[in-house]
């Protein structure tokens, strides 16, 4: 059976709309919040690692602030979407073939997401996009909230969502099987677009650095939204 028009724009626009957002917010945490990951947590423990074995342990407290905060969010939000539902059929932003569809706690996730976000990105724009100090490890704490609220969305969203924060197996199953990774192969390609334009804009237009990953992330949430109040038919 073919896919709805809303799982069309589901893998054409939202998907790619996250996965853009959470490449935006990974580089701008690298570049300038201490070089940690805010959603890409194995490379947080082999930072950790390292400056535990190389005997520098004050390098390990930026990617453990990191970690415990996309842990916390992954944990409260994987229990608030199961309390809530999984994929169902009462809302729709991008149905299976099956027909199930996201449930009003994975909106409610990303909704909390972009609210993190937008915080971020009115903190930044204050500092003048040259955080330091303690607002370095409070926003590496919220962009790894945000990071993890969205981590949990999708996989409550089963198989109508996809991993938009992670790539390490997106990018195995491309390369194993291009021709059936399309969809996979849009949101590589976004993450890595919203990783370049977060790192140019943090070089020539430093205040503006964190304003993609709520644009991105809220842009998704309105076309998950509006795809839901559509007819599900093909």
């Amino acid at each position: 059976m073919p896919k709805t028009r809303a799982a069309r724009l589901s893998d054409a626009a939202v998907l790619p709309l996250l996965a853009a957002a959470a490449g935006a917010v990974d580089a701008l945490a690298f570049i300038a919040l201490g070089h940690v990951f805010a959603g890409v947590m194995t490379g947080n423990l082999i930072l950790m690692a390292i400056g535990l074995g190389s005997g520098s342990p004050g390098d390990a407290v930026y990617p453990l602030v990191a970690l415990a905060g996309f842990a916390f969010a992954v944990v409260v939000a994987g229990r608030f979407c199961r309390t809530r539902g999984g994929a169902r059929k009462d809302v729709a932003p991008g149905g299976d073939e099956s027909g199930a569809t996201w449930s009003r706690g994975v909106f409610v996730c990303l909704t909390v997401e972009v609210a993190f976000l937008a915080a971020v990105g009115v903190a930044w724009a204050a500092v003048g996009g040259h955080p330091d100090g303690d607002g370095r490890a409070a926003l590496v704490s919220v962009l790894s909230l945000a990071m993890g609220l969205q981590t949990a969305a999708m996989f409550a969203a089963g198989p109508t969502g996809a991993p938009t924060t992670y790539f390490t197996g997106t990018l195995s199953s491309l390369l194993t099987d291009p021709s059936g990774g399309r969809p996979a192969g849009s949101r590589l390609a976004a993450l890595l677009a919203g990783a370049v334009g977060a790192a140019a804009l943090r070089t020539w237009a430093p205040a503006w650095a964190a304003l993609p990953p709520p644009l991105c992330a809220a842009g998704a949430l309105a076309l998950a939204l509006s795809a839901g109040s559509r007819d599900p038919d093909p």
